[in-house]
C-alpha cells in the first residue's frame, strides 16, 4: 500500500495546508464511465492503512450499490417530486437536497432511501449534475457510536454551525447563516440537528469516494480527528 501527503492544488481544494491529515491512495486506481460516473466494476477499496477487511468490504458494497441505485434522481426535477427539498446552498457549487422525514428513521446506508442528494452546480449555466448521496444518520449515533462502516477510508462528519430558517408550506428548513462565534444562531434562525453523515460520491472526488466537503461547509469531525483524504486517482474507463 501507498501512503502519501496530498499534493492537490490548495486553491482547487479549497484547503489551508494542515486542514488534512496523512491521505492514502488506493491500491487499485478506480475508473469512471463515459458519462462521468464512477465505473462500478472497478472498485476495488485496497491499500487503505488501518482499514479492516470487513471495514471495506462494507464501504465497497455501499459505494457500487450507491453508484447503481443513485442515478434515478439524475434529473432535480424528480428528485423534488420524490420529496427532497433544497437547503439553498447552491451558491457554494455543491446544493443538497434533503428528504427530512427519512433522517430519524430506522433506515440506514440505504441507497434508494437517502436521506440527501449532493448535486455540483454549474454557476455559469445552471446546470445541476448528481454526484453523492449524504447518508445522515439517525440521533442514536455519534462520534462515539458509529456503525462498523467507519475507518480511515470512511469518515464520518456533522454540521453544528449552520442556521436555518423554517419550513414554510413549500419549501423545506433552508440555510440562512453560519452560527456566532457562541455557537449560536441569531433567531428566528435554528442550528442543525448535529446527527452524524457521510457522503457517497458516484463521481471523482478530490479526496476519494467518502470524502466530506472541504472548505466552506465543510462540516466538523470528531475532536482530536484529522480530514482524511484517500486518493483514487480516478481515470475514465475504456
Amino acid at each position: 500500500m501507498s501512503q502519501h501527503y496530498r499534493q492537490d492544488n490548495p486553491s482547487k481544494c479549497k484547503v489551508k495546508p494542515g486542514d488534512t491529515g496523512p491521505a492514502y491512495t488506493l491500491a487499485n486506481p478506480l475508473k469512471t464511465e463515459p458519462d462521468g460516473t464512477v465505473d462500478p466494476a472497478s472498485v476495488d477499496l485496497s491499500g487503505v492503512k488501518g482499514v479492516t477487511k470487513e471495514q471495506q468490504k462494507l464501504a465497497t458494497n455501499l459505494l457500487i450499490s450507491t453508484i447503481k441505485t443513485l442515478p434515478q434522481w439524475d434529473d432535480i426535477n424528480k428528485a423534488k417530486a420524490d420529496g427532497f427539498q433544497s437547503i439553498g446552498d447552491g451558491l457554494t457549487g455543491e446544493e443538497h437536497l434533503l428528504h427530512w422525514d427519512w433522517i430519524n428513521d430506522n433506515d440506514i446506508f440505504d441507497p434508494s432511501h437517502p436521506e440527501s442528494l449532493v448535486y455540483k452546480v454549474d454557476r455559469a449555466t445552471g446546470t445541476k449534475t448528481l454526484e453523492a448521496a449524504m447518508f445522515i444518520l439517525p440521533k442514536q449515533y455519534t462520534f462515539d457510536n458509529l456503525p462498523p462502516i467507519n475507518s480511515p477510508l470512511v469518515q464520518f462528519h456533522y454540521h453544528d454551525n449552520l442556521c436555518f430558517s423554517a419550513a414554510t408550506p413549500t419549501d423545506g428548513p433552508m440555510v440562512r447563516g453560519l452560527t456566532d462565534p457562541q455557537g449560536n444562531c441569531r433567531p428566528p434562525l435554528t442550528k442543525f440537528d448535529p446527527n452524524v453523515q457521510v457522503h457517497v460520491w458516484i463521481r471523482p472526488n478530490d479526496c476519494g469516494p467518502f470524502a466530506a466537503l472541504l472548505g466552506v461547509g465543510a462540516g466538523q469531525i470528531k475532536n482530536g480527528a484529522t480530514r482524511s483524504c484517500v486518493h483514487s486517482h480516478t481515470r475514465l474507463g475504456l
